[in-house]
């Protein structure tokens, strides 16, 4: 399948019906008896294809009605950050990637790694009657291992043409480490970042400053999760500890934020740094604003181009963009605009009512 430039009709959104969709929930189908990062009554099975909370709507209805899917690293996050219960129901299934688990109706679920956080996971349902339906999760690119799917929802968050950087991750990284470690001369680093990306950012910092690091009780019991899985992100202290209130008096530490942890709340001593893409110029992953505050285009998210990339590589026929976010429709036009053999349109985003 090779990239075109050639213009596809839009009239080509007239199709019978795809047997994938996303729902106005943001929640995808895949088939008769799946439904991905959401809730719906007429369907038996969830998967969970990671934790952020924009992927976790009505997961308490789920864990009371449905048998729920999901790598077992996202398992282990969800205990780690919900309550002990969870450990103890059989109907939170972790599954493998070597190990694709036959349902009831006779269909096949397998679930990839999505690189996008630890646990996230492509979702990929094989029908009994041979029709692959697909869900590329939000992922970041280059992936190891691609589902292969006839008809495919796509993540469109960098949908847009014009959302491709011209940097590298590794390049990112070492803006952020070099904007540390050069304002760690002049006091305290805050730094924030979505779950998932803090942890990369502790990757990056570990071993490479010398200042120590504190973080919430609830940012350390997930980290824990991450060091368990053979992440080395070094040494955090709680910043309720005697270790953590001496780095915090010592003046020269560097302070972590996610989820939950009121980073726009109270004014920082010293430079606050946020890891995101959003924004952020498409040459240059470092944004100044001053000498005191920061952003650095971190992303666990494909690029425009590499979305594009994805869809290739997965061999789908039928792609439906998530439309219920941003640029599901800008991306339906550029995959019928741009890919050859394959036809796009828009999820229908339509009401599911019990």
């Amino acid at each position: 399948m090779s990239l075109s430039c050639a213009h596809k009709s839009l009239k080509r959104w007239h199709l019978p019906d795809p047997l994938v969709d996303v729902l106005a929930t943001g929640a995808v189908c895949l088939g008769d008896t799946v439904i991905c990062d959401g809730y719906a009554n007429t369907k038996r099975v969830r998967v969970q294809t990671h934790i952020h909370d924009d992927h976790m709507d009505d997961f308490n209805k789920s864990k009371g009605l449905q048998d729920i899917f999901m790598s077992p690293e996202t398992r282990e996050l969800l205990i780690a950050e919900h309550n002990a219960e969870l450990e103890y129901r059989d109907n939170l299934k972790p599954v493998r990637p070597d190990h694709p688990t036959q349902l009831d109706d006779g269909s096949k679920l397998t679930l990839l790694p999505s690189n996008h956080m630890l646990g996230a996971c492509q979702v990929l349902l094989e029908r009994p009657d041979g029709v692959r339906c697909g869900y590329s999760g939000d992922f970041s690119w280059p992936l190891a291992d691609i589902i292969q799917a006839d008809q495919l929802v796509v993540d469109a968050t960098y949908g847009n043409p014009i959302s491709v950087r011209n940097y590298t991750q590794t390049e990112a990284e070492t803006s952020l480490l070099e904007v540390v470690a050069t304002r760690l001369r002049q006091g305290p680093v805050h730094i924030k970042a979505h779950r998932g990306t803090i942890e990369r950012v502790l990757g990056v910092l570990d071993g490479a400053i010398q200042a120590p690091i504190v973080a919430s009780k609830r940012l350390l019991r997930e980290v824990s999760v991450y060091q368990n899985n053979g992440f080395a992100v070094g040494v955090i202290h709680d910043l309720d500890s005697n270790d953590g209130q001496s780095a915090q008096q010592s003046g020269s530490y560097v302070r972590v934020y996610s989820k939950g942890d009121g980073f726009g709340n109270v004014p920082h001593a010293g430079t606050s740094i946020t890891c995101s893409a959003y924004m952020v110029n498409r040459d240059d992953p470092l944004l100044k604003f001053s000498e005191r505050s920061y952003q650095v285009a971190l992303s666990n998210h494909a690029d425009f181009k590499e979305t594009l990339e994805f869809i290739v590589a997965s061999g789908a026929k039928l792609v439906i963009t998530d439309n219920t976010r941003t640029n599901g429709l800008t991306l339906a036009n550029a995959i019928n605009e741009r890919l050859d053999g394959v036809t796009a349109m828009p999820s229908t985003n339509r009401i599911v009512y019990e």
